[in-house]
């Protein structure tokens, strides 16, 4: 379909649409890479006082991106080079790993344990279309993992994700059509240990804030929210390393530029509880166990066509250690989480990685994940006028089916004390026959459409200087 025919309304509905597709993916990337943002591996680092750290680093990054704008492979992909220097700092007494402060749960001498990085990367895409080299933007930000008083009988814990991401819309279009946003989730919690501290006794507050930043466009800051909520957890450690939990947590969703009207829009304010119960720590000698089983509800009061969620969640993962340079994860999960299209989605899927430190010093990981995931909820045509209807698996009862499968390789060797050098390959694929069709406009020479899925292939070579 010719883009020039299509008025700025409906390709703006179609971007929307789309939209959570690629928000999600950038999520679930996390999980697939250290850092949405590439970077080098710590070095030796700079020692600072008695405990800390101080880990700088500089890494030029060129690569190819097979497809730029997300697009699905009926609507033409397109390529490009890129070139991106990214320079990245971080200081601290403890390492981070999977998002979690390494402190020990034991009484110490220190009256903090922390980590804190900071990491600014820029795009800058090679090519001859207008529109892709548009897209070239700054993307960083900043994490702080704090534990004041950690083991203690009280003690403070304070976790902070601040990011700014530029990410190019999923149409061959210009930079106001893009979704770069302000990305914040923070947490702060207290933990009580009464008696001998094997007990432990947490309460906590969380927010967060999306914001996207493209200012003229009204359709896509419908995605605009606000989070704010409470978790507490009984935790027992009946083992040095091992322990039982019970955990309840409470969301609160609003969104700031949707909606005003009940029954309107597609994105709708909702209350989450989640309450689960499990096992975390060593079950033998190399071998570490995470076992989650529990409720989840999601209670979207003000949406009068749409369903709420009301069903079990869990996750159960281990992670083997052959030696103590190599670590081996297989996990499953079930869960739900707020969407920006429709209610929610639900995913069911699993993950496979492993790492290896070679004696070399050379780093090699591999992780693939896959997962069936299902929204509920999309927006009816009275809820949002510019949609005529839905074609593919579930569409009838406004649900959508997709299957995402994601892949992530990375080879990196230190060279001396300083330089490192890196490749890496990303493959993500959302494969799904869903298709929106909306209201055909006067400028129009057919009805607008919008197919979701696409296969985005990404390979990267990275050469750093870093401490």
């Amino acid at each position: 379909m010719d883009l020039c025919i299509v008025n700025a309304r409906a390709l703006l509905n179609r971007l929307v649409l789309a939209l959570v597709a690629i928000v999600v993916w950038c999520g679930m990337s996390a999980t697939a890479s250290a850092a949405p943002i590439p970077v080098a591996e710590d070095g030796e680092g700079i020692k600072v006082g008695q405990r800390s750290t101080f880990h700088p680093g500089f890494a030029l990054v060129t690569g190819v991106d097979s497809n730029v704008f997300y697009a699905a492979p009926e609507e033409g992909p397109q390529a490009s080079a890129f070139i991106s220097p990214t320079a990245w700092a971080g200081i601290g007494n403890r390492q981070v790993r999977d998002g979690l402060l390494m402190s020990p749960p034991e009484r110490s001498a220190r009256l903090a344990d922390y980590s804190i990085r900071a990491v600014m990367n820029f795009r800058q895409y090679l090519a001859r279309n207008d529109n892709i080299l548009r897209q070239s933007r700054i993307s960083g930000g900043a994490t702080m993992r704090l534990a004041i008083l950690p083991g203690r009988r009280f003690e403070i814990d304070l976790d902070e994700d601040f990011y700014r991401y530029a990410q190019p819309s999923n149409f061959d279009a210009g930079a106001d059509f893009n979704f770069n946003r302000i990305d914040h989730q923070g947490m702060l919690r207290f933990i009580g240990r009464p008696g001998g501290g094997r007990v432990s006794l947490s309460g906590g507050f969380r927010n967060e804030l999306l914001r996207f930043q493209n200012v003229d466009e009204e359709d896509i800051f419908r995605g605009n929210r606000t989070v704010n909520g409470a978790v507490t957890e009984v935790k027992w450690r009946f083992l040095p390393k091992s322990s039982l939990f019970l955990n309840y947590s409470f969301m609160w969703t609003f969104y700031l530029d949707c909606c005003q009207e009940i029954g309107s829009g597609r994105n709708e304010d909702n209350f989450h509880h989640r309450i689960t119960g499990g096992f975390r720590g060593q079950l033998l000698r190399k071998l570490a166990l995470d076992a989650t089983v529990g409720w989840g509800l999601g209670w979207y009061r003000d949406d009068i066509n749409g369903p709420n969620f009301n069903s079990f969640i869990g996750h159960l993962g281990l992670d083997y250690y052959p030696t103590l340079r190599t670590n081996i994860h297989v996990s499953g999960y079930r869960d739900f989480q707020d969407s920006l299209l429709g209610n929610y989605f639900v995913d069911n899927g699993g993950r496979v990685s492993a790492k290896h430190q070679w004696r070399w010093r050379m780093y090699t990981s591999l992780g693939v994940g896959v997962a069936g995931r299902r929204y509920a909820g999309l927006p009816t045509s009275q809820e949002d006028t510019d949609i005529d209807e839905y074609l593919g698996n579930g569409a009838a009862a406004f649900r959508r089916q997709d299957t995402l499968f994601l892949l992530n390789a990375k080879i990196e060797q230190p060279v001396k004390r300083v330089w490192s050098f890196g490749l890496q390959y990303d493959l993500s694929v959302v494969s799904t026959n869903f298709v929106t069709f909306f209201v055909q406009q006067p400028a129009d020479t057919s009805r607008p459409f919008d197919v979701a899925g696409f296969n985005k292939h990404v390979v990267m070579l990275l050469a750093a200087v870093r401490i």
